[in-house]
């Protein structure tokens, strides 16, 4: 149990688009303050002392779940993916095999919840992260490519889309860039169906709509009606598990 006596640590974030005062907190348990830039910091701290109760509550939640505990890669360890845990399974083989085929023999049992890996006897355990990092990286392509294709309108913004690409991204699930050249985590598989979408429309929002203004809501609510349910699905998500491959 954390000293409620202790000091919080809190990080501040200032933005002419933020509207109130919020708080969200990492699986690392960082504390995250963000404010519009008119309010002051001895403003902020008053928040803070006033939500203290809640910030210890989660930061308690998060140090006792073991839902969110660091991944070990060995049998049992739990995964996130489309918004369920997957226990791994390791399957030693005794035949020798290359990684294209290595990549091709891990299986998804989704009724077992399982993700299975089939290795060969020449494949060393310490290799098995960068393998699930590169599974990850394949699945989230996969199902990024699915939902553009089964949305029309996904399909004709894609049009004026430069590049997209799936990147090693631990600190956010997707970014446009000016040039409207689109990057998705290779974490975003992790999250469930609709989230995945939202964050697709998100992107893609940023074509027309480079900043988090009010015309970037408009048109985001336009693609994803109730894209506040989603964001706040996401933040829960976040809290309560493991959302990265460390």
């Amino acid at each position: 149990m954390l000293d409620n006596k202790k000091n919080i640590n809190y990080k501040i974030k200032k933005s002419i688009n933020y509207k109130k005062i919020t708080i969200s907190i990492k699986r690392s348990q960082q504390v995250i303050i963000s404010a519009p830039k008119r309010i002051s910091n001895k403003q902020i701290e008053a928040f803070v002392q006033k939500n203290k109760n809640w910030i210890y509550t989660h930061l308690d939640k998060l140090e006792n779940n073991p839902k969110t505990m660091k991944h070990n890669y060995t049998n049992n360890d739990k995964f996130l993916f489309l918004g369920e845990l997957f226990s791994l399974k390791i399957v030693k083989l005794s035949s020798i095999f290359s990684k294209k085929k290595l990549l091709n023999s891990i299986e998804i049992k989704n009724e077992e919840k399982e993700i299975i890996l089939y290795l060969p006897s020449n494949y060393s355990d310490i290799e098995i992260p960068s393998l699930i990092e590169l599974f990850y990286k394949i699945q989230t392509k996969k199902i990024v490519d699915l939902i553009f294709s089964n949305n029309k309108i996904l399909n004709d913004i894609k049009l004026q889309v430069n590049s997209i690409k799936v990147q090693k991204s631990n600190s956010r699930w997707g970014s446009c860039s000016r040039y409207n050249n689109i990057n998705f985590s290779y974490r975003l598989v992790m999250l469930p169906y609709d989230c995945v979408e939202y964050v697709i429309f998100h992107e893609i929002t940023h074509i027309s709509e480079k900043n988090h203004g009010k015309s970037f809501y408009e048109k985001l609510r336009e693609y994803c009606p109730n894209y506040k349910k989603i964001e706040d699905k996401i933040k829960e998500i976040e809290l309560n598990y493991n959302v990265s491959l460390t």
